[in-house]
């Protein structure tokens, strides 16, 4: 499910990316946002996975990306219970 980094509300559509200027129905945030895409890491310098993208000032702000993919929560916490579940079974066999 795809949800605003804001408010957490879902963003509803048939589409699988929200449009440039998309804002969220709850709370007004910009969707289409450093902080709602997959590529955001806050412990990276410029806060972007992807070295070719260009700095913007606000994280929160609207953004014209053309890498940008919005975050799915499920996805994210399927992949952080199949991470857990590599960590669990190499832990059982370190010596």
């Amino acid at each position: 499910m795809k949800k605003c980094s804001r408010c957490g509300a879902p963003w509803k559509s048939y589409r699988s990316q929200p449009n440039s200027r998309e804002v969220c129905e709850l709370c007004g945030a910009h969707l289409h946002s450093c902080v709602n895409c997959i590529h955001f890491d806050r412990e990276v310098t410029s806060s972007c996975k992807l070295p070719h993208t260009a700095f913007v000032g606000s994280r929160e702000a609207l953004n014209y990306c053309d890498d940008f993919k919005m975050i799915d929560s499920f996805l994210v916490a399927r992949q952080d219970k199949v991470t857990k579940a590599k960590l669990q079974w190499e832990a059982l066999w370190r010596t």
